[in-house]
């Protein structure tokens, strides 16, 4: 019914255009950047529509990205403040630990910390047990079905930390998903977002102090998480959230050489890119012969309406961009443009009985 009463916008809009002098320059806007990823996706989350991406659909390994996976079914199954006993064999995990010791107790809260911020693969393996009821097997069995239910059909995972295993693989297509979903949690944002955290001594007495492995936190604009990877089959691996000025801005870098780096030139290109709302005025600033310019005009800033003007389509290539059209908040639009341009908006919906 929308795309409809879009068209019927987009027309009524083009025809209230008034010759305004000279149109402004156009300017060039710049293609998505060359990046060291081999896999990477980046989405506006307020538009829910993928900006570019570059070969997303390819299955590989996702390294520590895993423990977002696993903080949501460990949400899902347990209570925060339950108390959990470190198991003997979780503190021989490889990799990244949290110095967690076999026999102490901490809160699943903690222990979220210990695995969020410090990427402990000890403490992923502790909170899996104990959901999983003294069955890590049976947690991942947890987490490949919620992946299925998430529609994340390129991945499976083989265990609950992200280290190296032949059936522990998704894309950066999957990885987004679970950005999305993982944002339904707010204790898994909340966690994201902490740079430095002290926790509970261990049992002989030694402070425990973690920084996030998030080196974007408190160093780039807007970002607020979400989780960093790095496996010698990965490569750097980082799944990032940045929002500013409202825009919300979801990327993904799969075997990355420096995934703050390409994920610091995605996320700036995103940013660069026309929003829904600049998509939406458009068609109001439509050139007449030298000059253009709109009626009813919206409040713009001239160099808002540079932009506007200079709003070509983006490249076709390996990388794709969402139409306006499949936008799924087209309701959301609709309430938007009608509210912000009733004016126009009455004489499209005027024409349409959709």
């Amino acid at each position: 019914m929308f795309g409809t009463s879009l068209v019927s916008l987009t027309l009524v809009a083009s025809s209230l255009t008034l010759p305004l002098g000279t149109a402004p320059r156009s300017v060039d806007v710049a293609p998505p950047p060359t990046l060291t990823a081999e896999r990477w996706i980046v989405y506006d989350a307020d538009a829910d529509v993928v900006l570019a991406s570059w070969n997303a659909n390819d299955q590989a390994s996702m390294a520590s990205v895993t423990k977002v996976m696993t903080a949501m079914i460990v949400i899902d199954n347990a209570d925060l403040s339950e108390l959990v006993t470190v198991p003997g064999f979780a503190v021989n995990s490889r990799g990244s630990v949290a110095g967690l010791v076999a026999g102490e107790r901490l809160t699943v809260s903690d222990l979220l910390i210990a695995m969020l911020v410090r990427s402990g693969n000890d403490a992923a393996i502790t909170l899996a047990n104990h959901v999983g009821g003294g069955s890590t097997e049976a947690f991942v069995a947890k987490m490949n079905a919620r992946a299925q239910q998430l529609g994340m059909t390129n991945t499976h995972f083989a265990n609950p930390n992200g280290l190296d295993e032949e059936r522990h693989y998704s894309t950066a297509r999957d990885l987004l998903t679970l950005i999305i979903a993982s944002q339904e949690y707010p204790d898994i944002a909340r966690l994201a977002r902490i740079k430095v955290v002290s926790m509970p001594p261990d049992p002989t007495g030694k402070a425990r102090l973690f920084t996030n492995t998030n080196k974007l936190l408190g160093t780039y604009p807007g970002n607020i998480g979400l989780k960093t990877g790095d496996t010698p089959w990965a490569d750097k691996v980082f799944l990032g959230v940045t929002e500013r000025a409202g825009r919300r801005i979801y990327s993904v870098v799969m075997h990355s050489d420096d995934h703050f780096a390409d994920t610091r030139a995605l996320v700036e290109w995103a940013f660069s890119t026309y929003s829904v709302r600049d998509r939406l005025l458009r068609p109001l600033y439509s050139e007449i012969g030298g000059g253009g310019g709109a009626y009813p005009k919206p409040d713009l800033s001239e160099s808002h309406e540079r932009r506007l003007f200079a709003m070509p389509p983006l490249d076709d290539g390996r990388w794709r961009t969402s139409s306006l059209g499949d936008l799924p908040k087209a309701g959301e639009i609709g309430r938007w443009i009608r509210e912000a341009l009733p004016e126009v908006a009455g004489g499209a919906a005027g024409g349409d009985d959709g």
